[in-house]
């Protein structure tokens, strides 16, 4: 299969109509099969999402978000999943909440220095950061950005301590990651276990177990040739 000529930001960005339309074109008329096929899940991964969605909640929330937001700066883009590129669906199912800045600005939350790992989590309706509150029964899914291909897992503690492996759900090894493909298979539901809760991503060139990075979340060293990135979220006791 032909490599991929395009990652999962364009192709989501695709799905929800947010790029210009010469830039749309050349996606449809360059993609390879393995776009083609990425896209495919990606439109079913949204679909699936969708459903977990109150939408009429979730559009009422942005607009409260909105009515109360700065000044309007010089740009303003969301980057939403939808499926069919129906505006309220998409509004509900925002990821990644207003970008500000000039109209060629990077990012600052998605840039990796060296052979780094950086961790993302999302809920249905925004991206988090360490700092912020979380709710028991909320979902959230993990995307990883690093600069090369190798192997990842996602790690939690909840606020007893106890770990828990999320990807892969239950594994013992950690699984293939592609930069391309920066989200992570799979959602979690929190529970109502009170307290902080910390995710670690975990990112190697090579094969790694997943027992021999545990002893980092408590605070231990962590094996040669892994890098890792946190987030903490704060749960309400």
């Amino acid at each position: 299969m032909a490599e991929r000529a395009f990652t999962d930001l364009e192709l989501e960005r695709l799905l929800a109509n947010d790029l210009p339309a010469a830039r749309a074109a050349e996606i449809e008329s360059k993609s390879t099969q393995a776009d083609r096929t990425r896209l495919e899940e990606l439109r079913k991964e949204h679909a699936a999402f969708l459903s977990t969605v109150d939408v009429a909640a979730e559009v009422r929330a942005i607009g409260k978000r909105m009515a109360t937001a700065e000044p309007a700066p010089k740009r303003i883009w969301w980057r939403w999943f939808a499926t069919g590129g129906a505006l309220v669906a998409a509004a509900a199912a925002v990821l990644l909440v207003v970008r500000r800045g000039g109209s060629e600005q990077t990012d600052p939350d998605l840039l990796i220095k060296g052979d780094g790992v950086s961790l993302v989590v999302h809920t249905p309706t925004r991206r988090l950061a360490t700092g912020d509150s979380v709710l028991s029964g909320e979902r959230l899914r993990f995307e990883v950005m690093a600069t090369r291909k190798g192997y990842v897992s996602i790690v939690g503690v909840d606020g007893t301590g106890k770990p828990s492996v999320y990807v892969p759900f239950g594994g013992d090894a950690a699984i293939a990651f592609d930069p391309a493909i920066s989200m992570l298979p799979g959602a979690i539901q929190l529970d109502a276990t009170p307290g902080d809760e910390t995710y670690f991503a975990f990112f190697s060139e090579q094969p790694f177990a997943i027992d021999s990075v545990l002893p980092a979340v408590r605070g231990g060293r962590l094996p040669d040739g892994v890098t890792s990135s946190q987030i903490v979220l704060r749960k309400p006791n």
